[in-house]
């Protein structure tokens, strides 16, 4: 998933590998939903196996549109597109981005969501009342702006500042840490990091640049967005998907969601 900070803790591994060995049926009337369960406000698997999170209340909101059941079934991240042809589960919901490496081995929804992308600057920046990203692409000549490298948010940056002066990092922790310390004239990251660092101390003379940016900015860069992945050649499947996205999309369901996890809309208009 786009840079989000997860956690790893021993009771939920030890979970995920109950939950998928003993997911390999197919039940009548359950659709069985792939997902990570570790991801902090996405998929968070407790140790009685129930998933809250973002990606939780769009897998039951699909489940509910299509008269279904769902059962959850927790495993890493990186083992969710490989384990989609051993039938463990039917469809993956795990802020699962839409790229064309992973378009050759599965099928994907059409895309529900995306995490907004902002600069972070300090408050007394004049950057921080810029109004659109062409301003902010002239403000940032011969500024400092740090990136997490191999992101998509890097080669974004590299794309539109080109007269910015690029620091990248290994680590969301190691960009923070410079910009905290004054080494860094901006930043740039997903929502979901800003909210935590936003309230840290070390964030508290920092503030976001009131400028979203999405996936649909620049899709050849940032990708298309989330979506709900699933085996190919399943048209059935993904019709009634698509069909119950756009119900939950029209009807502001994705958007309540994302307002109560993440305090922003991460919607993206259903296409039909």
């Amino acid at each position: 998933m786009l840079s989000v900070q997860t956690f790893r803790s021993i009771f939920v591994s030890g979970f995920m590998l109950a939950a998928a060995a003993g997911a390999a049926r197919a039940e009548e009337g359950v659709l069985r939903v792939g997902t990570e369960g570790d991801a902090p406000l996405f998929s968070m698997a407790d140790a009685n196996g129930n998933v809250t999170g973002f990606d939780a209340d769009v897998a039951n909101g699909i489940c509910a549109e299509l008269k279904m059941k769902c059962k959850f079934v927790v495993q890493a991240f990186s083992s969710l597109v490989p384990s989609m042809d051993s039938d463990r589960f039917d469809v993956i919901i795990s802020g699962l981005g839409i790229t064309a490496e992973r378009q050759k081995k599965i099928d994907y929804s059409i895309p529900y969501a995306t995490t907004p992308l902002y600069f972070v600057v300090p408050k007394d920046s004049a950057l921080a009342g810029l109004k659109s990203l062409e301003e902010i692409e002239k403000a940032l000549a011969g500024k400092s702006v740090g990136v997490v490298t191999g992101t998509t948010y890097a080669k974004f940056i590299g794309k539109r500042a080109t007269s910015a002066d690029l620091k990248t990092y290994d680590a969301t922790t190691q960009q923070t840490a410079d910009l905290a310390a004054g080494r860094l004239d901006a930043a740039f990251g997903d929502s979901p990091t800003w909210m935590d660092f936003l309230v840290t101390p070390d964030g508290a003379n920092f503030t976001k640049i009131d400028v979203k940016i999405t996936a649909m900015s620049d899709p050849q860069t940032l990708g298309h967005g989330m979506g709900v992945g699933m085996r190919k050649g399943n048209a059935e499947l993904k019709a009634k998907v698509d069909a119950a996205l756009c119900n939950m999309i029209d009807g502001g369901k994705i958007k309540e969601s994302s307002l109560k996890w993440f305090k922003d809309d991460y919607t993206i208009p259903c296409k039909k």
